[in-house]
C-alpha cells in the first residue's frame, strides 16, 4: 500500500508572531472600542432625533400619521446604516476570542483524527460514538457560523460603498441635528 503524503498540521504559531499579533490586538482593541462608540452615540442620537421630528410633526403641527411615519423613517435611514458598522465594530471586537476558542477545539481533533488515521487506528463508530462524533461536528460548525457572521458583519467595514454609506450617514446625523434645533426653536417661539 502506497504511503499517504499529507500536509503538515504541526504548524504551530512561532512565539515571536503571537507576540506580534498581540501587540496588534493590544493596539487595534481600543481603537476600535472608541470609533465603536462614538457611531452608538452617533446612531442613538440619530434615532432620537428620528422620534422628535416625529413628534413635532404628529403632536405639535398635526400632520397627518402616514406623512410623519414617512419623514421619520427616511431620517432614521441613517441611523440604521450606522448600526450595521456599530454591529460590525462590535463583533471586530470579539473575533479575536471567537478564532482563538475554534482554533484551539479544531486543532486537537483534527490532530488526533490525523494520528489515528495514520496509525491505522480507526475503527468502526458504533451508534453512540457517532452520536457524539455529532455533536463535537455541531459544535465546530457553531463556532465556524461565529466566525463567519463575523466576516459578513466586518464586509461593512470593508466594502466602499458601505463606506460611503456611512460617511452620507453621519453627514445627515449632522443635518438632523440642525434641523432638530430648528424644529425646537420654532416649537417654542
Amino acid at each position: 500500500m502506497p504511503a499517504i503524503k499529507t500536509r503538515n498540521t504541526d504548524s504551530e504559531p512561532k512565539p515571536e508572531d503571537k507576540e506580534r499579533l498581540l501587540d496588534i490586538f493590544e493596539r487595534l482593541i481600543p481603537l476600535i472600542d472608541g470609533i465603536s462608540d462614538s457611531i452608538r452615540f452617533a446612531m442613538l442620537l440619530g434615532i432620537g432625533l428620528a422620534l422628535w421630528i416625529f413628534s413635532w410633526m404628529f403632536l405639535l403641527h398635526d400632520y397627518s400619521l402616514t406623512t410623519a411615519g414617512i419623514i421619520t423613517g427616511l431620517s432614521a435611514i441613517p441611523a440604521l446604516i450606522l448600526s450595521r458598522f456599530w454591529w460590525a465594530l462590535e463583533e471586530l471586537k470579539g473575533l479575536p476570542d471567537i478564532v482563538s476558542d475554534m482554533m484551539g477545539d479544531a486543532k486537537e481533533e483534527v490532530r488526533e483524527t490525523l494520528q489515528e488515521f495514520h496509525n491505522g487506528d480507526i475503527k468502526k463508530a458504533g451508534f453512540i460514538d457517532s452520536a457524539k462524533s455529532l455533536f463535537s461536528i455541531r459544535s465546530l460548525l457553531s463556532e465556524a457560523d461565529d466566525l463567519l457572521g463575523s466576516y459578513i458583519s466586518m464586509s461593512t467595514l470593508i466594502n466602499p460603498l458601505w463606506l460611503i454609506l456611512g460617511v452620507f450617514s453621519l453627514l445627515a446625523i449632522t443635518l438632523l441635528v440642525i434641523v432638530a434645533l430648528i424644529l425646537l426653536l420654532l416649537a417654542v417661539f
